[in-house]
Formats: C-alpha cells, sequence, structure tokens
C-alpha cells in the first residue's frame, strides 16, 4: 500500500526538504539558465560587407544632379545591408551547484508540502 508523504514523515526520513521563501530565487534562477540553455542563438542579419554585389560607384560623383552615392549596399538603400542587426550568439549560462542542490530540496519540499510525492514501500 503506496501512502502520501508529509513534512514530518519527510524529516523522520532525514530528507532535506524547505519551508518557507528560502530557495525561490534558486528555483528561478534554476529554469531561467535551463531555458537559456536551450536557445539556438543562430539569428542573423548580412551587414553591408556581406551583402553580395558590386562596390563600383552607381554614377559619378558631381554633375548628373542626384544625390551623391557610394554603392547599393549602403544600408540606406533597399537590399542593402542591415546596421546593428542580429547575430548568432550563446546565452549559456551556469548555475552554481550549490543552488542547484538548493533548488531541487525547495522544490521536493513544495510537493511534499502539496501531497503529490507518494513513497511505495518495497
Amino acid at each position: 500500500m503506496s501512502k502520501t508523504l508529509s513534512i514530518k514523515d519527510a524529516q523522520a526520513a532525514n530528507i532535506q526538504v524547505i519551508e518557507g521563501h528560502k530557495g525561490d530565487q534558486a528555483v528561478h534562477d534554476l529554469i531561467t539558465a535551463y531555458r537559456a540553455n536551450r536557445r539556438s542563438g543562430t539569428a542573423s542579419t548580412k551587414t553591408r560587407g556581406e551583402v553580395k554585389g558590386s562596390n563600383k560607384k552607381l554614377w559619378k560623383q558631381k554633375g548628373t544632379g542626384r544625390a551623391r552615392a557610394g554603392t547599393n549596399k549602403n544600408p540606406i538603400w533597399r537590399g542593402g545591408g542591415i546596421v546593428f542587426g542580429p547575430r548568432p550568439r550563446s546565452y549559456a549560462k551556469t548555475v552554481n551547484k550549490s543552488t542547484r542542490k538548493l533548488a531541487l530540496r525547495k522544490v521536493l519540499g513544495d510537493m511534499i508540502a502539496a501531497e503529490c510525492v507518494v513513497s511505495v514501500p518495497s
């Protein structure tokens, strides 16, 4: 027959559980790091140096009546490069071992307090 564990049963079994608000930040840090580490971080755009095209001057500097222009890879132009766009980067975060242990004890204590943990005798 299985039995739902209580806080007193856990303390009698020498299971370290945390009550109150201690450990809430540790749980938050662990979940944030877990979700951040799953991100691929591959968003990317091309700068004016990476856009395919010629570096030839579009028209001469003076005498056309048009505004001066260099290359059509300029970010002002349609089809030009992107200024300060996203680049591939790592979102990896590390969590200290003691913080991981604290978070585990906090979550286990909360689950025992909510009577979500069942002990099955062997």
